[in-house]
């Protein structure tokens, strides 16, 4: 087993020091149902033929068919894709999903290529795994530095050899193509939600909270804006480049804007972000943020995790210490593949869902599991992440013995 997943993995064990009959559960996750690697190649502008590695990962498939989004990545590796198939597993389970985790990746630069090449890697990707990606075997989705163009690009790369329902196996497509308005934002939408639900368990209310957050990207923005329209104060934004913030509360059009064009007025370097004093500090960026390092030099009373695995394992202990509340990235960051659900569901119905239909089960769905962990935290002590673990292994347990997965 490779580090970064046996860390992940390591936190059941504290599930299963609180329900001992989990253990059966905690052996079958371990380790991931299959991970597929192969050899992309790409014709870049100039004649040349690059190669690049590319992956999908198959978690989990106890509770149907695997879902989880594709990233286009430099730093991509099977292992970090292997422990994202893992989190995706729960997090479909924590929220009731029909699915198993998955995660898929190629190793490379996006932003050294063309529209064109762009397209083309996308499309090869799309035939390259085109055995896999089917509505009812594995579902794919736009995840770091992809988007609704490169899921059509996908769509297209499934069609030249799949059947007419090439469409059910990627969500997060364009409108015209059977993608659903809701997906639009719906990580960050969902973040609020939810924290606007739970705050008063942590002690806090989000109107007058204080918030700094990592990442000025799609999450983060719609995050910071709809935080901002609850009344909270966005007072510390950081991107790789730097950190702006201002005590009184940052305008987020006007961030967005200075984003967009390069104007951002930085008053510090980005790992500032890490030690703002806020009652709440949003990590929607990169995993592994905070370690145990680093997170002696937080100065917030809660960390919300919207980016998957921000906060590594080993810093739980100095966390629980220093006496921070975990928002867990299983129930932050869901708002997203919540939305993909709806959006496969309505292509497994035909595409006879209505938006507003739509908006009201997605919001249902999450108000019901962060109801469900606010239920069981006292059992848990507090502990947010172990509340949220705990309930996504008791459903795939329950599930496992039923399928006569266990020796009796």
């Amino acid at each position: 087993m490779t580090d970064l997943l046996e860390e992940a993995v390591s936190r059941m064990d504290r599930a299963v020091d609180a329900d001992p009959d989990l253990k059966n559960i905690r052996r079958l996750l371990s380790l991931p149902h299959e991970v597929i690697e192969r050899e992309l190649s790409l014709r870049r502008a100039d004649g040349k033929t690059e190669y690049a590695r590319a992956w999908r990962c198959r978690y989990n498939t106890l509770k149907g068919p695997t879902k989880g989004g594709i990233r286009f990545d430099s730093s991509a590796t099977s292992e970090e894709v292997s422990r994202l198939g893992f989190l995706m597993t729960l997090k479909c389970a924590l929220l009731d999903l029909p699915f198993g985790g998955a995660k898929g990746a190629v190793r490379i630069n996006p932003g050294k290529l063309s529209t064109k090449e762009r397209y083309q890697l996308a499309e090869t990707y799309g035939e390259l795994f085109s055995d896999l990606l089917r509505p009812d075997h594995d579902v794919a989705a736009p995840d770091v530095a992809t988007s609704s163009d490169d899921m059509e690009a996908m769509l297209a790369g499934i069609e030249q050899v799949a059947n007419g329902e090439a469409r059910g196996a990627l969500t997060g497509k364009p409108e015209d193509m059977g993608g659903i308005s809701l997906r639009k934002g719906a990580t960050g939408r969902g973040a609020v939600l939810i924290l606007d639900r739970l705050a008063p368990e942590y002690g806090l209310t989000l109107e007058g909270a204080t918030i700094a957050v990592q990442g000025i990207g799609k999450a983060g923005l719609e995050f910071a804006r709809l935080a901002r329209e609850a009344g909270a104060r966005i007072v510390a934004m950081a991107d790789s480049s730097g950190t702006i913030s201002d005590p009184d509360g940052l305008d987020i059009q006007a961030v967005a804007e200075g984003k967009s064009d390069g104007t951002l007025d930085y008053t510090g370097p980005s790992e500032a972000i890490i030690s703002q004093e806020a009652d709440i500090l949003c990590l929607a960026a990169i995993s592994d943020t905070i370690t145990d390092a680093n997170a002696p030099d937080l100065n917030c009373r809660m960390i919300l995790e919207i980016a998957n695995a921000a906060i590594s394992p080993n810093a739980d202990a100095v966390l629980v210490r220093e006496g921070i509340a975990v928002g867990p990235d299983i129930l932050f960051n869901s708002g997203g593949v919540t939305a993909s659900y709806l959006e496969w569901l309505s292509f497994c119905r035909g595409g006879r869902d209505h938006v507003p239909e739509m908006e009201t089960k997605w919001r249902d769905r999450l108000i019901t599991s962060a109801d469900s962990l606010a239920a069981t935290i006292d059992e848990c002590e507090g502990d947010w992440r172990l509340a949220a673990t705990l309930y996504a292994m008791r459903d795939l347990n329950v599930i496992a013995e039923s399928q006569g997965v266990f020796e009796v």
